[in-house]
């Protein structure tokens, strides 16, 4: 029996043979090698298959399959968003109580005492600039004592 025509393509009863079952393993993978690249002859070969009894699962694989999802969901749920949520409500528990505020030092209620001096803005200003000023010249005289002293 010859598998392929002088132009490439399945005989027909290369065909016949692929869907028998009756082609022996190197002619099966030779054919379905070529049926992976030859639209032509996978068209014939799905146009004879029409008729043939395709299998079928032993029991329906849709409901088994949904719930095994619907559990996974429910089980990523529970380990997101239950942890978290028992987590939060201990803390909340825990402020409620008190238990928190029990932890820290009592302090003395302290009492709001005036400012010594109210300065304006241009009087702190003023102050700032002085100061600053100071600072500068301290610092420019230190550097002169330290030049100085280094050269003789």
């Amino acid at each position: 029996m010859e598998l392929f025509r002088t132009d490439g393509h399945l005989t027909d009863e290369g065909l016949r043979a692929l869907i028998d079952g009756t082609l022996d393993e190197m002619q099966r993978l030779e054919a379905a090698e070529h049926l992976s690249f030859c639209d032509d002859c996978l068209l014939r070969y799905t146009q004879r298959m029409d008729g043939a009894a395709l299998a079928q699962p032993p029991q329906p694989l849709r409901e088994s399959v949904l719930a095994r999802i619907r559990r996974r969901a429910v089980a990523i749920f529970f380990n997101r968003y239950a942890a978290a949520g028992a987590a939060a409500c201990l803390a909340l528990a825990l402020w409620g109580t008190g238990v928190f505020s029990a932890l820290q030092p009592q302090r003395a209620p302290r009492t709001a005492q005036p400012p010594a001096t109210t300065l304006t803005v241009t009087a702190r200003v003023g102050t700032f600039l002085e100061s600053s000023a100071d600072a500068v010249q301290q610092a420019i005289e230190q550097w002169i004592a330290r030049a100085g002293g280094a050269h003789s």
